[in-house]
């Protein structure tokens, strides 16, 4: 995935898919820098590897 379509995810809660290659994520979209996403997570931060990324949906908050 190309970084100008992960930077309309910023600020967005998402559940981001690895696949394979580690999983998934679910989580507030931080910064997209170079080949790597910034991902806060109920478990901390998470720095996942842009080239890895299968696929994003966006999360609706649940009020």
């Amino acid at each position: 995935m190309t970084n100008e379509l992960l930077k309309k995810y910023i600020g967005k809660n998402c559940f981001v898919s690895t696949g394979s290659f580690g999983g998934s994520f679910i989580g507030v979209i931080l910064e997209v820098n170079e080949n790597w996403l910034e991902i806060e997570t109920k478990k901390g931060n998470q720095i996942v590897n842009t080239e890895y990324i299968q696929s994003i949906k966006e999360m609706q908050v649940k009020k």
